[in-house]
């Protein structure tokens, strides 16, 4: 029986060490775009007329941070809630970066008022020819939702376009889409975006929740700064 279980555990092991590398995110960067092999780095969209650029990561450590501040980006949502132990951790490799959000999140489908806010943040960005860039863990689930949100919105991509790419970046994306319907999530990102009956059920973008309160502080954990939770500039 206990020869049994360890060969078990010995065929799971070995399955799921097998699956982590088959589903890692392909070696697709070049170096003109991720100079410094910022942890799994991807360029969703750049405006070399305005300056502007949106990425998307994972887990920074000193390289990375010093990374991000030689791509020129200037403020960053962590959606992890560990910008201590990250930028803040790191922030003589770049004193100029910004956390603009750090909570946190699960993957609960995201709210209308939520994503009301990280649009005027983008939009600003846009606007201003910011860098920007946003974050979870692994740079995979979270990350992923939120980079095909954007992408579905701003670039015209439709769902399975958007997810394939999630896929491109993303850890073992389906084995958590099993648990958190990533998929089905996407589905609804769209359909919301587009002003549309939502077909998901339990996850479509709920757009009835409590308005945010006002945030000075977002590393303490409180969220959007207040300018963009009053829709400010």
């Amino acid at each position: 029986m206990k020869i049994a279980g360890i060969v078990v555990a010995v065929l799971i092991g070995s399955l799921a060490f097998g699956y982590h590398f088959i589903s890692r995110p392909r070696p697709v960067l070049e170096s003109r775009v991720n100079p410094d092999g910022v942890n799994n780095l991807h360029l969703i969209e750049s405006d070399a007329a305005t300056g502007f650029a949106i990425y998307r990561l994972g887990d920074p450590g000193p390289a990375d941070v010093r990374g991000l501040c030689a791509l020129g980006v200037r403020e960053i949502a962590v959606l992890s809630g560990s910008a201590l132990d990250y930028e803040v951790a790191h922030r003589d490799e770049c004193p100029e970066l910004e956390v603009v959000y750090n909570v946190e999140d699960d993957l609960t489908p995201l709210t209308g008022e939520w994503l009301g806010s990280f649009d005027t943040w983008v939009e600003r960005a846009r606007r201003d020819g910011r860098k920007i860039a946003f974050r979870c863990s692994c740079g995979c689930h979270r990350t992923g939702r939120l980079a095909a949100y954007y992408q579905m919105k701003y670039l015209g991509l439709d769902p399975n376009t958007a997810w394939d790419l999630a896929l491109s970046r993303g850890w073992i994306m389906e084995a958590v889409d099993y648990f958190s319907g990533l998929q089905e999530q996407i589905i609804a990102l769209h359909e919301y975006i587009h002003a549309q009956p939502c077909s998901q059920g339990e996850y479509c973008v709920e757009q009835g929740a409590a308005a945010q309160g006002l945030c000075e502080a977002p590393l303490e954990g409180c969220g959007w700064p207040s300018e963009l939770v009053e829709r400010g500039t």
